[in-house]
């Protein structure tokens, strides 16, 4: 016999004995903290019979299994799943420290989501930067709110809201450089401007035309593939000069002078390459339970007062555009198709 089947059979002995927890109290708090699956093997080892030669403890083995099997039951009604929900380094969209932890639009949307229909599930949120985010869409067990990437492996509920095409976002300072403010520029013609350093994050789901752009510049002096734990490039890169833009969404700059308490001192374009916005869902593993949860899901997005609070979410940190409230009306609420509103695909 090894050394871990002599403690668990010491351990087997010593909480049969109903003497023993009424004397040892701390056998009770042992048992508590014992798995479904663990206080079922002992249920079953009191009557296997191993201990059978001791009249006394066979029948205190019966005993305490009475005792376990009421734990077991107690423990199965109580006993919640959990879903681990994939977190991404992109404010304002996650917060993950500071006064506003967890308030960030999509922190507060799956926290609606499970106080209104995954009451049954424990929540935990499951930080992950980009390369993470790629091999763990692959596995199953998860979820995330974000965009339908990864279709062959996962499932996608109906949209819950839409996001903006992204841009570029310069400093003020070197506007010269860019154009008037509102105009639409070409990525690809500022790309072959070997003065101008681009900064983006590595690997990461910019637009379909913006990341067929990219590889072509991987190892220029010019362009920085940066690796971070987040999912957006910090514009104290454009402050410290390091970099002259980035690609990146209207919503950046005042959200980093209201968390970072950098200075608002930016200009966004948008660009060519990227014309459309994406529908934003609930993606769950391709499996029996991320299909019960995106079932869900569709049940409470069905209710056009939970989009709306989800929307309300979004308003806390993001000025629509009045383009994007019209287009938002029609292809949410009234679930209407516009060619300006699409899926991201990707890989």
């Amino acid at each position: 016999m090894n050394n871990t089947s002599r403690i668990r059979r010491t351990l087997l002995c010593l909480i049969l004995d109903p003497e023993n927890v009424k004397k040892y109290p701390v056998l009770l708090f042992v048992i508590n903290k014992l798995t479904f699956l663990e206080r079922k093997a002992f249920v079953a080892n009191a009557v296997s019979g191993f201990l059978m030669k001791n009249d006394r403890i066979m029948l205190n083995c019966f005993k305490f299994s009475a005792v376990l099997c009421l734990l077991l039951i107690s423990t199965a009604a109580v006993a919640k799943q959990q879903i681990d929900w994939m977190t991404f380094g992109q404010i304002p969209a996650y917060i993950s420290t500071g006064e506003y932890k967890n308030k960030g639009f999509i922190d507060q949307t799956i926290q609606m989501i499970h106080e209104k229909a995954l009451k049954d599930y424990d929540l935990e949120f499951f930080p992950v930067n980009h390369k993470r985010f790629n091999i763990m869409a692959l596995k199953k067990g998860n979820c995330y709110i974000g965009w339908k990437t990864f279709s062959d492996h996962r499932l996608f509920s109906k949209p819950m809201f839409i996001w903006y095409p992204s841009g570029i976002i310069i400093q003020k300072r070197t506007q010269a450089e860019f154009g008037p403010e509102g105009s639409i520029l070409s990525l690809k013609k500022i790309l072959g401007n070997p003065d101008l350093t681009l900064g983006v994050i590595d690997e990461f789901a910019y637009s379909p035309e913006i990341q067929r752009l990219l590889p072509d510049y991987r190892g220029a002096d010019h362009v920085y593939f940066m690796s971070s734990s987040a999912m957006q490039v910090h514009l104290k890169m454009l402050v410290g000069r390091r970099i002259d833009y980035t690609i990146g969404w209207p919503s950046q700059p005042i959200v980093e002078e209201k968390l970072n308490q950098v200075k608002n001192d930016f200009l966004f374009y948008n660009v060519e390459e990227d014309q459309k916005y994406l529908y934003v869902g609930v993606s769950c593993s391709n499996c029996e339970e991320g299909k019960r949860v995106i079932d869900r899901v569709n049940t409470l997005l069905s209710d056009k007062d939970a989009l709306l609070e989800i929307l309300s979410f979004i308003k806390q940190w993001v000025v629509l555009s009045d383009q994007h409230k019209t287009l938002y009306r029609e292809t949410i609420l009234l679930e209407k198709k516009n060619p300006k509103v699409i899926h991201m695909k990707y890989p």
